[in-house]
């Protein structure tokens, strides 16, 4: 009680300096109702609102007019506003503040004044046409936010208080941008896919680096690019998706180099070592990336990996391809997340120079190596008729080594000609060791594997683009690709297993099992477009390629045993197959514009010609044709509001392994045998996207919508007996039907930013299980609140909570999972030099149907000490800070449940010093 009537006291005290005596009745009121509406009205009650709207002489609304509050002192934030459609704006200012009120529109003379308020005001305001000639208003005028059809350009200067260091730090104070904390940028809700310094790729274009390691005081202009395209005579007539951020440097800054060097070490022998250097000058740049730890870190992410393949641009030209990088060895490395120990040496040097006026050459290399060892504890329950149960434990140690490598050389020359052409080699080796110890009701089984892959993929592209005229443009695009890849795996078993499929000699002391897999492809691509503009709002885009593929696939499976090799041909197992495909194509766009709407109707016209043989048996040899329609709309009523729609009829073919016909062991409990009957995939696809946003009103939301029906699947086809599977691949036209959407809302309230999120996916299908077809429902849906401040003096605190629901549904089971995740994260600046961050995630997982229940936390704590101006930095870092060793989660699929425990890096805790220049 004593405490209680001091901390009173103390707020009594606060709340007469100000002077706000209408707060005493609260004081008899419990203490926490106290502390909360003081919270409360710290930071909303001493801000009153400036409003009113910004017409031109005849009355007229003047839309994404600047409108800023400036304050006498650079420790207040500038406040600012953008007009809307109606030319109204509305500014928070804090109460009895003076400020500089500077109104700014193109072609207009500037309003300045200056403004102390009291309470709420209305003030609207008239601009006079300025007497300036254009050239001068562009030199002498320099608005804050200029936003034209689908450019933002920022000019920061007057949002910066001069304590930035890095791009990140000037991106987080402009309005409508948000950067993350590991340096992924959204303007207005929109990914940023590629960065670009003055015009040209910044390390290959990956955000990240740039928004990290670009100083502040070299920053002129920003420019947010929506639909860019790297080819600017291709843009309006070549669709894109991509949103660039384009960094303007100084006059003075056009040259410069930065770069940091941190290293820190921690018990365990725990190490970290982190070097980085870029120069860049108009001419040249070389930009250099290190990081050696042994603490769970990865410098190169998946995400990465996927932009230096190509990024958001390979899903455009080509879905399969895209959604297949996700699933190569180096990008499972790169996602796996949850270790008992991680090892990671990488290394990138990439390089841009510009060799003559007219061509430019960049190149990169990227190195990565590691270690990574996994413990997991599986508890299965097979949906057949016996539901079978299975305890399961895998441990794994794996080895990898990758490298990326590209080379390009870019001509841009007169007369709207633009030629590229990009080599690119990638190669990968690795060991994987294996142990798996498999429990049933009536077996014990032991597994040891030993897989060692290898692989090398030389891929060439050529690209022109040339502008003949106003009316007609043309692109040539041609690639080729060769790949060839090993894998070597080496099989110790404590018994037989499939004994009435596998026909082992029983009489060995072990089970010796030696597998090769070898996959050689050489493709070939050739793709010729023309762009017709018949009208300013008619074009037609005819198209035509043709594409080659040719596939060898090989696998042997045999026992090794004291007298050489059992060879298990004769039972039906190996292959030996050649796959040839031959596509051509033809077809033609459609655009016309219609008032606010952009209609692009596409017909094209394919031909799959192929042939497989198995051992030079000839299997299939045989063609077919394919009508592709696809429609486009898009209906934009203005620059910040937008609808999207996009349908079109897909054909996939699949790859040599789908119809390699001959049994392979997959797994200690899986054989797999294609099917050379199988054709093209069939399926109809639509997206529906909507976004719109306010900066009046501080209001961004974005949605979609996709939808998918198959009319032509690839589908596995499976036997199950307890936990054995025996699977192979039918063409099937039964029914399947996936839909997927997602909304977020964003609002900026004063220094507080709202987020709410909902997401939603169905898929219906059916399935072939020992030979009976059987339906399954699969749902998930879930939604997350989260509220965060920006304070600029004060700690900021993000909140959040996460819950998703998973159902699945079959003929003989039914699932329902719950995950619910509270989650804070800190960011706070104290005594000016030291910086506090934590993060903290609560996760509480339920499955409904078996009554199990799972509960774990994970956070994360580090302490920044660098004084201003000061290069040198020293840093405190814990990593799962409550030592949780484990992650618990369930899982199912058309015949398993899985409830998995997975084990994971204990508490870390480092000291690292940084010094940069």
């Amino acid at each position: 009680m004593k405490k209680y009537k001091q901390i009173k006291a103390k707020i009594l005290k606060i709340i007469l300096k100000t002077n706000q005596r209408q707060y005493f009745n609260y004081l008899d009121r419990p203490l926490s109702t106290v502390l909360i509406f003081i919270f409360c009205n710290y930071g909303f009650s001493q801000e009153i609102n400036l409003s009113g709207t910004i017409t031109d002489t005849l009355n007229n609304p003047l839309q994404n007019a600047n409108v800023l509050a400036i304050p006498p002192s650079q420790k207040q934030q500038i406040k600012f506003s953008i007009t809307n459609a109606q030319g109204e704006y509305k500014l928070n200012l804090l109460k009895n503040s003076s400020y500089s009120l500077e109104i700014s529109y193109l072609g207009y003379t500037s309003y300045k004044d200056s403004i102390t308020l009291q309470e709420d005001a209305v003030r609207d305001i008239r601009l006079t046409p300025s007497n300036q000639t254009l050239e001068e208003i562009i030199l002498t005028e320099r608005t804050p936010i200029k936003v034209r059809e689908d450019t933002i350009t920022y000019r920061p200067e007057k949002f910066l208080t001069g304590e930035e260091r890095k791009l990140r730090d000037v991106l987080k104070k402009l309005p409508g941008i948000d950067v993350d904390r590991e340096g992924n940028v959204q303007v207005n809700g929109k990914d940023v896919t590629k960065l670009l310094v003055d015009g040209k790729e910044f390390f290959t274009g990956d955000e990240k680096l740039g928004v990290n390691n670009i100083p502040a005081d070299a920053i002129d202009e920003i420019e947010a690019l929506d639909n860019y395209n790297e080819v600017a005579f291709l843009k309006g007539l070549s669709d894109s998706e991509q949103l660039a951020l384009n960094i303007k440097l100084k006059e003075g800054k056009k040259k410069f180099a930065f770069g940091e060097l941190e290293a820190g070490a921690g018990i365990e022998d725990r190490y970290t070592v982190h070097p980085t250097l870029f120069y860049y000058s108009p001419k040249t740049s070389v930009n250099a990336i290190g990081d050696f730890n042994n603490i769970g870190q990865k410098a190169f992410t998946t995400q990465d990996y996927i932009n230096f393949e190509g990024g958001f641009s390979r899903l455009t030209e080509d879905p399969a391809a895209y959604f297949r990088l996700f699933n190569d060895d180096f990008a499972r490395f790169l996602s796996q997340q949850d270790f008992v120990f991680n090892r990671n040496n990488f290394g990138a040097l990439s390089l841009n120079q510009k060799l003559t006026s007219k061509l430019d050459l960049s190149a990169y290399s990227i190195l990565s190596g590691g270690t990574v060892q996994s413990n997991q504890e599986n508890d299965f329950t097979f949906l057949s008729d016996q539901n079978t149960q299975e305890t399961r434990t895998t441990a794994q140690d794996n080895e990898v080594f990758f490298s990326l490598n590209k080379a390009t050389l870019r001509y841009i020359g007169p007369k709207d000609i633009d030629i590229k052409y990009a080599t690119f080699l990638k190669t990968n080796t690795g060991t994987g060791l294996t142990n798996i110890n498999s429990l049933t009701a009536v077996d014990t089984t032991f597994i040891n594997q030993r897989n060692r892959p290898t692989s090398i993929d030389f891929t060439q592209n050529v690209s022109a683009n040339k502008r003949f005229s106003r009316k007609h443009t043309s692109s040539l695009n041609t690639s080729y690709k060769y790949l060839d890849s090993d894998s070597q795996n080496d099989w110790v078993f404590n018994q037989p297993i499939f004994t009435g499929v596998i026909p082992f000699d029983t009489s060995q002391e072990t089970i010796a099992l030696t597998q090769n897999r070898e996959n050689s492809l050489r493709e070939f691509k050739l793709n010729l477009k023309h762009y017709w503009v018949l009208h300013r709002f008619h074009h037609i885009y005819p198209e035509a390629g043709i594409n080659r593929l040719d596939q060898n696939y090989t696998t042997l499976d045999a026992q090794e045993t004291n007298d050489g090799t059992n060879d298990f041909t004769e039972n039906g197992f190996n292959n030996d197959l050649a796959f040839g495909l031959t596509e051509t194509y033809f077809g033609l766009q459609y655009k016309a514009k219609a008032g606010k709407f952009i209609f692009k109707p596409g017909l094209f016209y394919h031909y799959y010609d192929w042939n497989i043989q198995q051992f030079n048996e000839t299997l299939r040899n045989t063609g077919k044709p394919v009508l592709l329609p696809q429609l486009n709309i898009d209906w934009e009523l203005n620059s910040a509001h937008k609808v999207k729609l996009k349908y079109n009829l897909a054909s996939q073919f699949g790859e040599a392994s789908q119809f390699a016909n001959r049994l392979r062991l997959q797994s200690f409990n899986s054989l797999f045998s294609g099917n050379p009957n199988l054709e093209n995939e069939l399926y109809h696809r639509l997206t529906l996207t909507y976004s719109r946003f306010s900066l009046f009103k501080g209001n961004f939301i974005n949605a979609s919508f996709n939808y998918t029906n198959r009319l032509e699947s690839i589908r596995p086809s499976t036997i199950l007996e307890g936990i054995d599977q025996i699977n192979t691949l039918i063409l099937t036209s039964l029914p399947e039907n996936s839909y997927a959407g997602n909304l977020l809302y964003t609002k900026l309230l004063n220094k507080v930013k709202l987020k709410a999120s909902t997401n939603a996916s169905i898929s219906s299908y059916s399935r072939v299980i020992n030979t009976q077809i059987q339906d399954f429902t699969s749902s998930s849906y879930g939604y997350e609140l989260e509220g965060l401040t920006r304070y600029k003096n004060a700690p900021n605190l993000t909140l959040g909570w996460r819950q998703r629901f998973n159902n699945f549904r079959g003929t003989n089971t039914s699932n329902n999972f719950t995950t619910i995740t509270p989650y804070a994260n800190l960011e706070y600046r104290f005594f000016t030099d030291f910086v506090l961050t934590a993060d903290y995630n609560f996760t509480y997982f339920e499955n409904e149907d078996r009554n199990e229940i799972n509960r774990f936390s994970i956070g994360n704590v580090s302490l920044l000490y660098q004084k201003e101006d000061s290069p040198w930095s020293i840093t405190l870092e814990a990593t799962n800070i409550f030592d949780t060793r484990l992650r618990n989660e369930n899982s199912f699929s058309q015949f398993t449940v899985s409830d998995t425990r997975t084990f994971i890096q204990p508490r870390i805790v480092l000291l690292k010093l940084g010094y940069s220049f």
